[in-house]
């Protein structure tokens, strides 16, 4: 019996120190360095700061949602976004817990990027009104590492619907 144990024991041991090592080097600096970059891009929408918003975002951004169309280039979704600084209507956006998943895109054992993937639900306020839900969606970020800073290439909105 304590030999059975002992080998069940030095096959997990193995296998645990194989996947340890088989982990590409700095796998937690992309993944803390991508979870930043989301955080402070969502942290600027709900503060409705198209500047910030836009700085994340790459030149080549390509923006696809599922009712609104495309927009291609920063140029276009960056004019979009500053309709944010006249709009009377407040947005909030909240990630809808356990959703959201970051994934590690490489090129050999370089990552050059991540795919963030979860749902949220979208908030309004308008003037003194009371904050109201009024949908939730899917989303797909593919984020790219530009020099050494995180940039938004291309956004997937899909599945939207709307609030009862």
């Amino acid at each position: 019996m304590f030999k059975r144990l002992a080998t069940i024991a030095a096959v997990l041991f193995s296998a645990a120190a194989i996947a340890f090592l088989a982990r590409p080097a700095g796998a937690t600096q992309w993944d803390a360095g991508a979870r930043a970059a989301d955080e402070a891009y969502w942290a600027a929408y709900n503060r409705g700061d198209a500047d910030a918003m836009n700085a994340w975002l790459s030149l080549d951004v390509e923006f696809y949602h599922d009712r609104g169309g495309k927009l291609i280039g920063k140029k276009a979704l960056a004019a979009a976004n500053d309709g944010m600084k006249t709009n009377k209507t407040r947005l909030r956006r909240e990630a809808i817990p356990g959703t959201v998943r970051f994934y590690p895109m490489r090129e050999g054992d370089t990552v050059y990027g991540a795919m963030v993937v979860g749902e949220h639900r979208f908030y309004a306020k308008e003037g003194g009104k009371p904050e109201e839900l009024v949908g939730r969606a899917n989303y797909t970020h593919l984020m790219r590492l530009e020099g050494n800073r995180w940039r938004i290439a291309r956004i997937f909105s899909f599945e939207h619907v709307d609030a009862p």
